[in-house]
């Protein structure tokens, strides 16, 4: 199988991005008090709604290879980061340090199928694999609801 290639193109509007992916378009931004206009989420929670999109879209994807009774994911994601790094110091990374996936699974599954479930998505997800790779701490949890 050949490689895929990902690509999008930003332009700024002061801190205010507007990124093209495919025919979609995004805005980046920052809040007020830290010069931006608010007018869309920034980097970071765009990295963690890219890390419930793909947990999302994999675990669907595994499951039917599994044939898995997946019925609804509710998925939140939660990261947190030292601003320290963000501000200038050397000496503080400037991604997150842990990040929180708590995934609420409806299903009629057991439990040994739903920790089957977890275990493939997390190796198998690009973006939670990139996270890893980040050295960032990965806390995630899948609850049967």
């Amino acid at each position: 199988m050949a490689k895929m290639k990902m690509q999008v193109t930003g332009v700024s509007e002061s801190m205010k991005t507007i990124v093209k992916a495919g025919k979609h378009e995004v805005i980046v931004d920052e809040a007020e008090q830290m010069g931006g206009n608010n007018d869309g989420a920034n980097p970071l929670q765009y990295l963690l709604t890219a890390l419930a999109g793909c947990t999302n879209a994999v675990a669907h994807m595994v499951a039917k290879e599994m044939e898995f009774d997946l019925q609804e994911l509710k998925i939140k994601a939660v990261g947190e980061f030292d601003p320290r790094g963000f501000m200038g110091d050397p000496n503080v990374r400037s991604h997150f340090e842990t990040t929180t996936l708590d995934v609420d699974i409806k299903t009629s599954e057991s439990e040994e199928r739903v920790n089957e479930l977890k275990e493939t998505v997390s190796a198998r997800c690009p973006v939670y694999s990139t996270f890893v790779a980040a050295d960032i701490e990965m806390i995630d949890t899948w609850t049967i609801v």
